[in-house]
């Protein structure tokens, strides 16, 4: 232990705490039996102490689930500036195993903080993809569908969001920005291809019947066109656009 830090007494022990590692290691002998005491008494150092994303993830890796809840809770306001970005808020999740210590991690960083971390839609793909339970229902909530408009500029954007998310979810998202505003979101074939593999056959319905069939026929007007968009789908969605293109009409 260094000589510089914040003094812990566990059984007449003492100890100087001052870094994640120092802490770590503290809690890995004590096994469990005392980290509560060991928290409680640094717990207006704790911000100090864990420092950022790695000592974070570090610390939170050797405390059992109330005692992550309880570190979360006394990091408070200062969990947005150690946990710092996209990337370093998927890996904490990804090793989080706990719906209830996900949620208070992600409520704690709330909607401002998220909306700084996350700033593409691949972003917030990542978080999606590592939230256990109705944490997902959570992101989608602190992100807003402001927030959801401005990652989501094209359906390739959309798709790539969409991937993450079981299909109740997927109608949540779609609800959140309005089945009117997805035509807009079909700049190119591509956009459309990544939509409907995206969603399952119901979803994909309901997404083309919000486009005209006049419009999908500008977005695939003959043969060539329909042959690239056709590399993307599946046997049932290019059976479905099919239809409603009327292939056979593709002459060139």
């Amino acid at each position: 232990m260094s000589a510089v830090g914040w003094e812990v007494a566990i059984e007449g022990e003492r100890a100087r705490i001052g870094t994640a590692a120092e802490l770590v290691v503290a809690l890995d002998v004590l096994q469990g039996h005392h980290d509560r005491e060991v928290l409680e008494q640094v717990r207006a150092h704790l911000p100090e102490i864990v420092g950022g994303p790695r000592g974070l993830q570090d610390v939170l890796r050797v405390l059992e689930p109330d005692d992550k809840l309880y570190l979360i809770d006394a990091l408070g306001e200062e969990l947005v500036r150690l946990v710092r970005d996209a990337r370093s808020l998927r890996d904490i999740l990804a090793m989080l195993a706990e719906e209830e210590v996900e949620c208070l991690l992600l409520s704690t960083i709330g909607a401002e903080g998220l909306r700084c971390m996350i700033g593409t839609a691949e972003e917030a793909s990542e978080v999606l993809e590592w939230v256990y339970g109705d944490c997902d229902e959570l992101v989608l909530e602190l992100l807003g569908a402001g927030r959801l408009s401005e990652l989501a500029r094209t359906g390739e954007d959309l798709a790539t969001i969409l991937r993450s998310l079981e299909p109740d979810r997927q109608e949540l998202v779609i609800e959140m920005l309005g089945w009117e505003s997805l035509p807009g979101l079909v700049q190119e074939p591509r956009d459309l291809a990544h939509l409907l593999r995206a969603l399952p056959a119901d979803l994909s319905t309901r997404l083309l019947e919000q486009i005209t069939p006049e419009r999908v026929r500008r977005l695939v007007p003959d043969r060539r066109a329909w042959a690239e968009l056709e590399r993307y789908l599946e046997s049932e969605e290019a059976e479905l656009l099919g239809r409603m293109l009327e292939v056979n009409h593709c002459a060139q």
